[in-house]
């Protein structure tokens, strides 16, 4: 989110809309790839919905064929997008995977989800009180 704001500030809308654009055919790729590599490794799973293999096989060349071209044509642009999506590596790291942190950093995220909370006005109701009007 930060690295967007800044982005916002210095540069203009179109490349801003490049960078999303990449990030987003990006994670939609990977995603078909997860597709296919849970119908190959977990076949017996239940799938609400179950589609000819082809479909997916198909749109995974036509995505390759445009990500390849996208990175010829605009390598900046691509790299950008990529340095955007790995800005998120280390915020996983130390909120997620991170599990036994101490107080002061558990304090600290909990600090910054409740300004962050409020700075959108996202607040969970709380249970058992009487609520205002």
């Amino acid at each position: 989110c930060l690295a967007t704001l800044i982005i916002m500030l210095v540069g203009d809308t179109y490349t801003l809309i490049n960078y999303v654009s990449f990030i987003n055919y990006l994670c939609y790729g990977v995603t078909i790839i997860g597709l296919i590599v849970l119908r190959w490794k977990k076949p017996k799973i239940f799938r609400p919905i179950k589609v000819n293999l082809l479909i997916p096989v198909t749109y995974l060349a036509f995505w390759a064929f445009l990500l390849i071209f996208s990175l010829y044509s605009e390598p900046v642009v691509c790299g950008v997008g990529l340095v955007i999506i790995l800005t998120g590596v280390p915020v996983f790291f130390l909120g997620v995977y991170w599990k036994n942190k101490p107080k002061c950093v558990n304090r600290l995220i909990e600090s910054a989800t409740c300004w962050g909370q409020k700075l959108c006005f996202v607040v969970y109701p709380q249970r058992g009180g009487a609520e205002e009007d």
